[in-house]
């Protein structure tokens, strides 16, 4: 007996049953927020309401990124790349390794449970790590982007050589294009990804005092787009 279709309520179920799903659900509610205070007046009551729920939220998913450092950690040990593949891994894992590692002590700092004198110092560090950490990923994803591209060209080649010998299009070589280009489209809105995380990973390191990437507005759609990418990546797998 085949297993029935999931509908889009069990989808969502599955979804939010997992600390990634619940976690990027929070994080677009946060962004969405933060870009409508943003364009609002301040003495406004909605926009009000909203910042403290935006900064409610942003403490609320520090808590779920409890022991998530040791995802990256699992990575590092199983990872089968050698060389200079292996040491982007070692920065790109590293790095975000360390930012959530230290981020669970900025949650306690949050929580009232240590003290606000570390807040700061924690605040900067983890900031460091998370941008180091981006830095590494979009590398890796643009190797990844690099052997994609090239699969793809192979695939065209050979299926422009199997039409003009057989004036038929290969089935199987047609499927196979179709999931690289899937996956080469995935892994550029990965890099998109990235690069918004890194903005706002940017403005904390330079503690909000570069021009143009300190606008809330900026800093807002960033994370909008970051959350969107991480979201839909999320809710397919």
């Amino acid at each position: 007996m085949s297993k029935p279709q999931e509908d889009f309520l069990d989808k969502t179920s599955r979804f939010l049953a997992k600390r990634e799903g619940i976690d990027k659900t929070l994080k677009l509610l946060r962004y969405t927020a933060r870009l409508i205070v943003s364009l609002q007046p301040k003495d406004q009551e909605l926009t009000k309401r909203l910042a403290a729920f935006e900064k409610s939220v942003g403490v609320s998913r520090k808590a779920f990124r409890l022991g998530k450092f040791l995802q990256d950690v699992n990575s590092l040990r199983h990872s089968q790349t050698k060389d200079a593949q292996f040491v982007l891994e070692l920065v790109a894992y590293g790095g975000e390794g360390i930012y959530y590692f230290l981020e669970q002590f900025t949650w306690l700092v949050k929580t009232g449970a240590l003290s606000k004198d570390l807040e700061e110092r924690l605040a900067y560090a983890s900031a460091f790590a998370e941008l180091v950490g981006y830095a590494g990923n979009v590398w890796l994803s643009l190797l990844k982007l690099r052997k994609l591209l090239q699969q793809e060209r192979e695939l065209e080649a050979a299926i422009a050589k199997t039409c003009k010998e057989e004036g038929l299009t290969d089935a199987a070589l047609a499927a196979k294009l179709g999931a690289v280009r899937f996956q080469r489209r995935l892994r550029t809105a990965f890099i998109v990804q990235d690069l918004a995380d890194s903005v706002m990973a940017l403005n904390d390191v330079a503690g909000g005092k570069i021009r143009g990437i300190n606008s809330p507005v900026v800093l807002a759609l960033a994370g909008l787009t970051s959350g969107s990418i991480s979201f839909y990546k999320n809710w397919k797998l």
